[in-house]
Formats: structure tokens, sequence, C-alpha cells
């Protein structure tokens, strides 16, 4: 560069390598108020405070100065320098050190500087900031929390579509992201952070509640309702005090969640682990309410609840078929079938070991072959589970050890292979593993002769049937052996 107006060689070397080096002072006489910097910003890198394009002298410096809080420069080396004019284009590899976490990050950036009257007009810096987001991210991530803080939507967005984890907690509650924005009512957050994968039933740390137990505190009703929705457990038990949601609900004064939970027909007798049921809960919140609001509150509350005890009362005197099968009347069950009794009915929630059951589960549970018959008979669904074990029919005869209600079940038109290798959602165990699993033989022998009893289906704890069997008959018992034989004749077909 011979002419005036243009840096010298060795004035751009310094000038490079004060940039690399982050030195702000020795860049100063070199930029301008019309000098413009600028890290290309992407959906990766938004997270980083310095990225973007920044102009004059005071806005480089704090872009930098942020920049020098993140990372140390150790060292540069030039790559290839290449000057045309004005415009210097130049390769640096630079060591730096993440101030955060002390690890080593090697980086490779590409300048182009444009210089015009010996000044820097634009310099425009191309990099692979990844290995300093994924050092970062764990405290990045906490930039979450600090946006639901803030209710910034908007931030949380562009936090989390950067890439950094949903799921984060705040370290101070132990409430994750969905937590607190929950708690905080802040309905759009909620929705979001779920439709991003937010965990919907992992629990804080401190006290084990989950995300629908803050809603409630929250006393937002449309946040529950997308929690519901999503599948969150409406009677899920805190393991320090035992509150259900709803119990948290009627705590808070928050009469709209109770209205939406009885909808979503929650078990009012659980008990609380100081003691305490529901009602005994809402007695002495009602009695610690020193204004008329307060009482109106809970006089509402009160009056949801009651009405919802009274339906699920109503529905378990109305379900007489429910009645005849525990009881094993066997001919009151076909006279109300005969007269149209609805044999598809579910038990209410009202902690009893019928919760969410139906008839035919309830008959194969309780070894009432000819109930189990006249059900079949009557088109009993078999593609069913209980809402408290999530076991099937199938499940119910081989748990037993009734291999005559195992053969009835199997008699049904409407059993398919999907039905017979059905695995439970508690243990992954199949009814031909729970018949292994507790000894019964003749049980394992009907399934394994069944057309549409297929093998190699591995439970929540990694075993199949054959581990099962080993482990319960061992490894030279005959139904062992045929097991193995059944499982390497699969292998070679």
């Amino acid at each position: 560069m011979p002419t005036s107006h243009k840096l010298e060689y060795q004035q751009v070397k310094r000038f490079l390598g004060a940039f690399a080096e982050n030195d702000i002072q020795a860049l100063s006489g070199f930029l301008t108020e019309q000098s413009v910097l600028e890290f290309p910003v992407n959906k990766a890198n938004s997270t980083l405070p310095f990225v973007g394009q920044h102009q004059g002298l005071k806005k480089i410096e704090k872009c930098l100065s942020s920049k020098g809080k993140l990372i140390k420069t150790e060292s540069h080396q030039f790559q290839d320098l290449f000057v045309d004019g004005n415009t210097v284009i130049a390769n640096i590899l630079t060591s730096t050190r993440c101030r955060d976490t002390n690890e080593q990050i090697d980086f490779d950036e590409l300048l182009v500087v444009k210089i015009h009257t010996r000044r820097i007009q634009s310099i425009k810096s191309f990099v692979d900031w990844s290995p300093l987001l994924s050092s970062l991210r764990p405290k990045q991530s906490e930039q979450i929390i600090e946006a639901i803080q803030d209710n910034d939507l908007d931030k949380v967005q562009s936090l989390v579509e950067s890439g950094l984890d949903v799921n984060v907690r705040d370290p101070e509650t132990g409430l994750t992201a969905l937590m607190m924005a929950a708690c905080r009512a802040q309905v759009d957050t909620v929705q979001y952070l779920v439709d991003n994968g937010a965990d919907l039933f992992t629990t804080d740390s401190k006290i084990g509640a989950t995300a629908l137990h803050k809603a409630c505190q929250g006393q937002n009703a449309a946040i529950a309702k997308i929690l519901t929705d999503a599948g969150a457990f409406i009677d899920a038990v805190t393991p320090t005090m035992g509150h259900t949601p709803i119990m948290d609900a009627l705590w808070y004064l928050a009469p709209d969640v109770v209205q939406h939970l009885v909808q979503c027909e929650p078990n009012l007798n659980t008990t609380t682990h100081y003691g305490f049921s529901l009602w005994d809960h809402l007695d002495y919140e009602t009695n610690v309410q020193s204004t008329d609001t307060g009482k109106e509150i809970m006089a509402t509350i009160r009056a949801n609840l009651e009405s919802y005890k009274e339906e699920c009362q109503n529905r378990i005197q109305s379900q007489s078929i429910m009645k005849a099968i525990e009881s094993g009347d066997t001919q009151r069950v076909k006279t109300l079938i005969e007269s149209g009794e609805n044999i598809e009915a579910v038990y209410p929630h009202v902690n009893t070991f019928s919760d969410g059951h139906n008839p035919l589960i309830i008959a194969a549970r309780d070894n009432h072959l000819d109930i189990v018959r006249l059900l079949i008979d009557a088109g009993a669904d078999v593609d069913v589970f209980d809402w408290v074990f999530k076991g099937y029919p199938l499940h119910k005869a081989t748990y037993n050890g009734r291999p005559d209600v195992l053969r009835e079940i199997l008699k049904s038109p409407k059993i398919n292979k999907d039905v017979v290798n059905v695995k439970g959602q508690i243990n992954g165990y199949t009814p031909l593993i729970d018949a292994l699993w507790h000894g019964f033989e003749e049980c394992a022998q009907i399934l394994l002769d069944h057309p549409m009893c297929t093998l190699g289906h591995v439970a929540h704890d990694g075993k199949n049937e054959y581990d099962v069997a080993c482990q319960v008959f061992g490894v030279e018992h005959p139904l062992t052996e045929k097991i193995k034989g059944l499982i390497t004749n699969k292998a070679k077909s």
C-alpha cells in the first residue's frame, strides 16, 4: 500500500493482531464513528451478546468488551493475509480460553476489512462459534429462566430456537422453565414450551411438584388445560407433602382451575403425607380465610368438589353390572347384559381397586370365568386397559394364573396380534412375560402355542421371554428350552 491514504502493510498486521487479541485500546486509533464491525448473526449464534452489526466507536467497544468477557485470547497466528487496494482479507487462527469454563477453544477466523482514508470503514468476521456455544450452553440456558422472569416470550423463543435446553432449571428454586411460566400465568409461553418439548412429567427439585401443580399456584385455568390436554397427570402426588394438583388449586384459591380439574375426573379421596384428606384440607383452608372474598371463593370451590363427588357416587350406583361382577353374581350379570347394560362402562376414580376398570377387566382380574365368557359373547372389547395398573384383560388372566380365563379371552373375535403381544405400560411385560414371571406354565404354553404370539419383546428391565424363563424356571426347564428354540428358529428364518 504505497499511497498515503491507505494503511501500510505493517499497520494492517498491527490492526488485525489487535483485533485478534481483542485489544480495544489499540484498535481505537484505526476506527471512526462511521466504522462498522459485523459478526454475522444466525439462529445458532443469536444467543451470543456480541454478534450482529455495530457502528461507531462506543458500540464497537461495547461489542468487543462483551466478547472479551466470554473468551480470553491466548495467542494468534496469521494463516493468510491478502491486500487488494482498499480491501484486506485475512485468515487468522486464534487460540482462546472460555472464561466461564476455562475450556481452550481455537477459532479459524476469516476477516474482510474495508479501508477508507487510512481508517477502517468496515470489518466483517466469519467464525464458527459452535465450540464457544457448546462450552457456554449450560450457563446460556439460564437465560431462558431470565426471559421468563421478564415475561419475554420473544426472547424465550429466540433462545429455544438457538438450541438451548427447553428443560433448564432455575438453580435457586429448582423449577423448570415450564414450571416457572405456569406459575407466573404466562399462557403463551407455556404453550410454546409444551409445543417445543418441555417435560410435563418431571418434578421440581425442592418439593417434587409438577408443572400442573405450579399452574394451580398461578391460578390459571387456561394453562391447566394446556397441560392436561398434553397429558399431565391429574393426580400427581408431591413426594414431600403428598399434594395432588387439585389440593394446590384449592390451597391457592383458584376456583376456575378447580373447575377445570374436576372435568378431568381427579381422585378426590387421596390423602396428604401429613394425614389430611382433600376434605380436611378444604375445611382447614376455609377456616383460615379472613376476608369475605376468600370465604366466597372457598364456598365456590366446595360446591364444585361436592358436585363432582356426587356425580361419582351416582355413576357408581348406576353401574349395576360392576357390583354384580365384583360379587361374582353370574345370573345378575347375564340379566343386565340382556337388558342392555353398558358393558364398557368405566368405574370412576375414587381410590378403589376398580378405579378406571371396565367390566371385562374386573371379571378377568377377579377370576370369574363364566362372567368373562358372557362378556366376550356380548362383544366386550379386549383391546382396553385399566387406569390404575394399565393392564389388559389378557394381563389379568396370565398374572393370576388362570388358563381357563385366558382361553376365553383368546376366543374373542376381536383378538388380534397387537393385543396378544401388548406390553403393559407399567413394566413393558407382555401377557406371556406376566405368565412366566409368576411361574404359570399352562398360561405360558397356551400363549406360546397361539398363532398370534410372537417372541423377542424386551421389557423395561431389558429382559425378554427367554430371560424371564431362565430366571423363574431355570435354563434346562422344558419351557425355557422351548422358548429358546422358537427364538433361534425365528432368527434363522
